[in-house]
């Protein structure tokens, strides 16, 4: 089975993460993938992309059992945070509009994807968490750009330094979704939205989202490439290893 499902019906295309016993956990196939569907997305000119998972769960973030058992963490993870920066960029560059879907948990990587979206439907037991610094990394996927743009420097810290848990109620006072939804009603949910959204004029969001990005996101770039520089060498570092083998022991 396909880590990444895709489908391209009435002018919406569909992303989904499919690694449900991982709740979609990102290794290097998923994000492969994920890139690949991006550019299917793009080649076929979707004007509405939704990205979600599989399994009651959007993303719990990099894969930290292969973080543990790979050979060359730091390589491992400076290859995925590669390819997972080019997703970020296509998120926030093609001219369509991309809605997440977050059930369940979004965790690490996991926010920064959701938070790259245009729009956002969670139900209403998911929970986000930074997750980082539990093992020992600084934020990738555009975490420490798109988050402290939306809810400010302050808050941005405690997030990351704590590595608290943020429920959907707190998530949408903050900002970072757009609409609440019961765990059985997400689908009828996306479905009005879709409809709202395609009652109104498409051709405006390539130059509406350049004037978003040089608003709100300027310098994702050039910052997505120091994230993923800060995330390998700090999976170089010995002391890498030994976090992970903590936070395992901790669960």
């Amino acid at each position: 089975m396909p880590v990444v499902l895709e489908s391209l019906k009435d002018d919406v295309f569909t992303i989904t993460l499919n690694r449900p016993d991982r709740k979609n956990a990102m290794d290097y196939d998923l994000l492969k993938g994920l890139y690949e569907a991006m550019k299917n997305a793009a080649r076929e000119s979707a004007p509405l992309v939704v990205i979600r998972g599989s399994g009651g769960a959007f993303c719990s973030g990099g894969d930290i059992i292969a973080f543990r058992e790979a050979g060359d963490a730091e390589a491992l993870i400076d290859a995925e945070a590669a390819v997972l920066n080019e997703s970020i960029k296509l998120i926030r560059n093609i001219p369509a509009i991309v809605i997440a879907v977050i059930e369940g948990v979004a965790v690490g990587a996991g926010v920064g994807l959701a938070l790259a979206c245009d729009l956002s439907i969670a139900t209403k037991k998911t929970i986000m968490n930074m997750g980082y610094r539990r093992i020992g990394l600084t934020p990738d996927g555009g975490g420490s750009i798109l988050l402290p743009r939306i809810v400010g420097a302050k808050l941005f810290n405690e997030l990351y330094l704590l590595s608290r848990n943020v429920t959907m109620d707190e998530a949408k006072d903050l900002g970072l979704i757009n609409f609440l939804c019961d765990d059985g009603e997400v689908d009828s949910k996306l479905d009005e939205l879709i409809r709202s959204l395609k009652a109104l004029p498409m051709e405006t969001m390539g130059k509406f989202k350049d004037l978003v990005n040089r608003c709100l996101f300027f310098g994702l770039e050039t910052h997505l490439d120091m994230e993923r520089r800060y995330v390998a060498d700090l999976a170089a570092q010995p002391l890498f290893k030994q976090r992970l083998d903590e936070f395992f022991r901790r669960k």
